[in-house]
């Protein structure tokens, strides 16, 4: 008897849950055109959504054919187009109305990053600042301090990257992008995980890392990491080519030109006082790290 209530209870609430997700969906997909004009606010940028689904488990939301256009004052083009965005929410400060992400998926997204003759990046503009000239010391300042108060966990799969500098012309592409990074919040460390093909038709560079934390450095090369990196035929001559500020940012000692394959190169330290232990090869020299 106990055994056919509870089946039955489970069956019930089952049912309405599921009814409460038809409802929300339904609700989400009616007031979809206002949902998107919300997002277009906050981030100045134009939003383009064919569908939106909210998940109960876990509790979050899906956007499909998720695409955010670039900023105007870069090009006409998108910023980022992924097949499926997935939001995952963090249950409590709904609670106070407040939508605070915890992970993000993107399933095989196309980012366009572009670096115009001034310097400036298509990622690190909005729209509006750029074209009304507030594109000041103080905005940059406060865009920065805002990103450090909580970046939540981040997952790509199957991604791609191009990048162009238009200071030189220098182009370089990254596919099949797997990417996996911890939440962070100000003051704290977080992990990267990465896979990629660079400027090649497999993947031929892994690396895991620790950073931070970020907060209390005002140089990025005095950031605290530690980690490892492993590449295959990394043609590091072609990357050096096409962003020449990677080259400047390593230290001197990772500054090398050609084809390189790297075992298991373990790093600590920071960009300015950077330890290493483990072997590089290439097609003009070897090195060994201790």
């Amino acid at each position: 008897m106990r055994k056919r209530i509870v089946v039955t209870v489970a069956a019930v609430l089952a049912g309405v849950l599921g009814l409460a997700l038809l409802n929300v969906n339904f609700l989400v997909r009616l007031n979809k055109d206002f949902l998107i004009d919300r997002a277009e606010r906050a981030l100045r940028r134009k939003v383009s959504v064919d569908q939106i689904e909210v998940t109960f488990w876990p509790l979050g939301a899906r956007l499909i054919n998720f695409v955010l256009a670039d900023d105007p004052a870069f090009s006409a083009g998108d910023f980022l187009r992924a097949k499926n965005l997935r939001v995952e929410l963090r249950i409590l400060p709904l609670f106070i109305g407040q939508f605070r992400p915890k992970r993000m998926h993107l399933e095989s997204p196309l980012v366009a990053v572009i670096r115009d003759a001034q310097g400036r990046y298509n990622f690190a503009s909005r729209a509006g600042d750029v074209k009304n000239g507030r594109d000041n010391p103080d905005t940059r300042k406060n865009l920065r301090d805002s990103r450090l108060l909580f970046v939540p966990a981040l997952n790509i799969s199957d991604g791609t990257l191009r990048f162009r500098d238009l200071t030189d012309g220098g182009e370089l592409t990254a596919t099949q992008i797997d990417l996996k990074t911890t939440e962070f919040g100000s003051g704290e460390p977080f992990e990267i995980q990465l896979e990629a093909a660079i400027m090649a038709a497999k993947p031929n560079l892994k690396l895991k890392s620790r950073i931070g934390s970020i907060a209390e450095h005002r140089d990025f090369r005095d950031v605290p990491l530690a980690g490892d990196i492993n590449a295959d035929d990394l043609d590091l001559g072609r990357v050096n080519k096409a962003v020449p500020q990677f080259r400047k940012a390593l230290p001197k000692a990772l500054r090398f030109d050609g084809i390189y394959t790297i075992k298991e190169l373990k790093f600590r330290g920071t960009l300015n006082n950077l330890s290493l232990k483990g072997a590089v090869t290439g097609n003009d020299a070897s090195f060994r790290f201790e």
